[in-house]
Parts: structure tokens; sequence; C-alpha cells
């Protein structure tokens, strides 16, 4: 009796560790929206704002706390500015809500119904910005925090 209780106990601890790994992978690949994207990423610890912390690489203790994320990759010369933007916006199922441009780069805030978090920004509910220069882009969500 003793070792059929000690199988049993052994074969559930087993299974709910298995099912601990498993669910802590689901939730590590839903932690980057824009695994997509290939460049340089930073992720947004604690707060989705310039106040937050920044981290290149994420630890599994990190997972609850990444509240954002942006990806900064170069261009060829010859990038058309609306036209990347409106493919990067395309690929998150995002509207365009409304551009600036300041010092040479455009900057596009989009919204998509796949997010529900996200901030405001001139009124409107902005989760994915996308910022165009003639040498890199970097997109972010909710928004990029960092220089550009």
């Amino acid at each position: 009796m003793f070792w059929f209780r000690l199988k049993n106990f052994i074969s559930t601890l087993a299974a709910l560790a298995t099912a601990a790994v498993i669910l802590v992978g689901i939730w590590g690949a839903r932690i980057s929206r824009l695994s997509g994207i290939d460049g340089e990423r930073i992720f947004y610890l604690y707060s989705a704002s310039s106040q937050g912390l920044r981290a290149e690489e994420l630890r599994i203790k990190d997972f609850p706390n990444v509240k954002g994320e942006s990806v900064r990759f170069q261009l060829d010369g010859a990038t058309d500015t609306d036209a990347l933007a409106k493919e990067l916006a395309e690929k998150y199922g995002a509207k365009i809500l409304f551009t600036e441009t300041a010092c040479g780069i455009t900057s596009f805030y989009c919204y998509t119904d796949r997010w529900t978090d996200g901030v405001t920004v001139n009124g409107e509910a902005v989760n994915l910005h996308i910022a165009v220069g003639k040498t890199q882009c970097a997109v972010g969500t909710p928004i990029i925090f960092d220089g550009f």
C-alpha cells in the first residue's frame, strides 16, 4: 500500500511539474508581442512609461513585470516611410490613428484590437507606435519610450 501511494504521489508531482513548465513556456511566448520583428529588443519592466526599467533579456522572474517592448532595426537607404509603417500596422491588425514628424523621424501612432492595454496620446488610445527615420525604424508597444 505504501509503495502504491508513493508511486501515485510521484506521478502527480511529475504531472504538476510538467504542467508548470508548459504554462511558463506559453506565458513566456506571449510576453513578446513584437517577436516577428528582428532587431535590438528592449523590454519595459514595471511601468509602461519612461519610468520603467529597461531590459534587453528577460529572466523568468521578469515575466509578470513586462509592461511594454520595443524593437529597433536598420533600414536600407530606399525605404518608403509610409509603406513600411502601413505594412507593420497591417501585420498587427492596427489602424494608424495619427502621425507626427520631428527631426527627420516620422512617428505613426496606432491601435490594434489584439491588445487591450495602451496609453492615451492626443486623446486617443494607442498601443502600437512605429517611428521611421532615414536609416532605422523602431516599433514599440504600447509606445516607444527610449529615444529614437
